[in-house]
């Protein structure tokens, strides 16, 4: 079944002049937990005292939802994240040509024991903890390099990996420029080393591809699909919650029950604090959009 994965939280707050109190954090992830949201990411702790106090207070608050914590790919910050209580790691570290020649002047070897280091100590403090490892802007990586890094990441404990769009690069027009291609043969390639960890896909929307791309993925079989209320995130944003959702409900066979009678509620909490307002023409949300689209976007108490 396929799971969602809200960074709201998170990505969400890369959005120019966005700002969420550890108390309105706390009220979104309550939201998100009722829809039915599989992860809630809270933060990167590392970043100040207050995302970790505000991460700390959601992992704590009892919700059904995993909740996680970003984190670079150092083991100061690792300890941050875990000291939080998190139940879910996420680290990143790129495997790029370019980056890893301009940006932290060393080989792909060098790069593997980095990453191998930082998640072997992750899954040697909590062996239940759920661990992503995201090759920072995989899309446009060698796939020999995403691929090494990946089975390195998996066997030192990731459960996940993460292709990340970073620059809203893919497009579902093109198949070796596909998130539909690079999910498949990252799952054929790990096979092959009898490697299967969960895939997950992170698209942003700079070419307003978002939506699309993450319903190509989930064709291509892939476990996680990352989302935003608002499409909220850096630059043009990443896929927004409530049109994945409404896609994936007419999609999903086996109907996964979201509760998406909580959707207005939690678009016009995050609209209120984030000063960003919700456009009329929104799809589900919208004041404009159809009323009549059997998704009953309207009444919550009808689905408690």
């Amino acid at each position: 079944m396929i799971k969602i994965l809200d960074s709201t939280l998170r990505e969400g707050e890369q959005t120019p002049g966005v700002y969420f109190a550890p108390e309105t954090k706390l009220k979104i992830a309550e939201f998100l937990d009722h829809i039915g949201i599989d992860i809630i990411e809270a933060g990167n702790p590392a970043v100040d005292s207050e995302i970790a106090l505000a991460v700390t207070r959601i992992a704590n608050a009892g919700l059904k939802a995993k909740i996680g914590a970003h984190s670079l790919c150092r083991i100061d910050d690792v300890k941050k994240a875990l000291d939080c209580n998190v139940s879910f790691l996420g680290v990143f570290f790129s495997v790029s040509s370019q980056r890893l020649q301009c940006d932290y002047n060393i080989c792909l070897d060098e790069a593997l024991d980095k990453i191998v280091e930082v998640i072997t100590y992750a899954r040697e403090q909590n062996n239940s903890l759920l661990i992503r490892y995201t090759p920072e802007d995989t899309v446009r990586s060698p796939m020999k390099n995403v691929i090494e890094a990946a089975s390195a990441a998996v066997q030192a404990g990731a459960n996940i990996i993460s292709i990340a769009d970073t620059t809203g690069y893919t497009t579902p027009f093109q198949q070796k420029r596909s998130i539909y291609y690079f999910v498949k043969i990252l799952k054929e390639e790990l096979a092959k080393r009898e490697l299967y960890p969960q895939i997950e896909v992170h698209c942003h929307n700079d070419r307003g591809l978002a939506l699309a791309n993450a319903l190509d993925a989930y064709r291509a079989g892939t476990d996680i699909i990352d989302v935003s209320v608002m499409g909220l995130g850096e630059r043009a944003g990443i896929v927004d919650l409530a049109e994945l959702l409404i896609n994936l409900s007419d999609l999903i066979e086996d109907k996964k029950i979201w509760k998406l009678g909580y959707l207005k509620d939690l678009y016009n909490l995050v609209s209120e604090y984030s000063h960003v307002p919700i456009s009329p023409h929104h799809p589900a949300v919208g004041k404009n959009a159809c009323k009549d689209s059997g998704l009953r976007l309207g009444n919550k108490r009808r689905h408690k």
